[in-house]
């Protein structure tokens, strides 16, 4: 089982982890320009992208397939990013293994279970377009606009649907992510408090992080720093990708 991912730039190396129904192509923009300082790997995680689809889901089983990931490609001392059920994810690696991890940014997430009907609209969306009789991808979004208002969020959704030779398909594990997505929006269980520097990263528009979850880091944080990015809702670093890239370099420091 493989994991598709991609390598910009050079010096001190930074892992991106996107969120759910994402893929590392939503990341190349922002990392051409974090990879002007540091080595950034990019990641399709399982059940999405290119990457290879599972039966299972769970943060544990797939910290453990990104660490052999790490290992494979010598990855020691490296930062940390990751978006929404990305950063769910960095948490759990970090929990797993923290002596591998060096700074920790979070984006757009708290350590809380998240309703699971928040994400009805959009399999709803998905599960709606027949694939079999699918011409286009123009069609795919007339299909679904009365679904997802949002032309923004369409976009995203439907960058999952590629043309094959037989039509169209979704490139992420659909069935898998609908179905495990009470586990997905679950809170990560911590053995201990994370010691490593960390960053959070929050949209100012966003619904996904509150005052009270503001409060509650110092139960499981040493040590973190909070950022809003203006103009922005959960889709921080496509909404406002230039305060983003800086928030996150800031944060980083020096590349070597």
């Amino acid at each position: 089982m493989t994991l598709n991912y991609k390598t910009l730039g050079s010096g001190k190396p930074l892992v991106i982890l996107h969120g759910l129904l994402g893929s590392l192509d939503n990341w190349v923009t922002v990392s051409k320009y974090l990879s002007k300082s540091y080595k950034v790997y990019i990641i399709d995680l399982p059940n999405h992208g290119k990457s290879y689809h599972s039966q299972v889901f769970s943060y544990e089983d797939m910290s453990n397939d990104i660490d052999s990931f790490f290992n494979k490609s010598g990855l020691t001392n490296f930062s940390l990013l990751g978006h929404s059920m990305g950063g769910k994810l960095a948490l759990k690696y970090t929990d797993m293994f923290e002596d591998k991890i060096d700074k920790l940014i979070i984006v757009d997430i708290a350590n809380k279970s998240y309703g699971i009907n928040r994400f009805d609209h959009i399999f709803k969306a998905m599960f709606s377009i027949s694939l079999n009789n699918l011409k286009s991808r123009s069609d795919a979004d007339n299909a679904i606009s009365n679904i997802i208002k949002n032309e923004g969020e369409r976009n995203f959704i439907l960058k999952n649907l590629k043309r094959t030779a037989d039509g169209f398909k979704w490139t992420p594990n659909i069935m898998l992510l609908h179905r495990k997505l009470s586990d997905i929006s679950s809170k990560i269980n911590l053995r201990r408090k994370v010691k490593n520097n960390t960053l959070f990263l929050l949209g100012e528009n966003s619904n996904y992080f509150n005052v009270e979850d503001e409060n509650n880091l110092s139960d499981e944080f040493e040590n973190y720093s909070i950022k809003k990015i203006q103009n922005s809702g959960h889709w921080v670093h496509a909404e406002n990708p230039k305060d983003f890239i800086t928030s996150v370099l800031d944060f980083l420091g020096p590349r070597v």
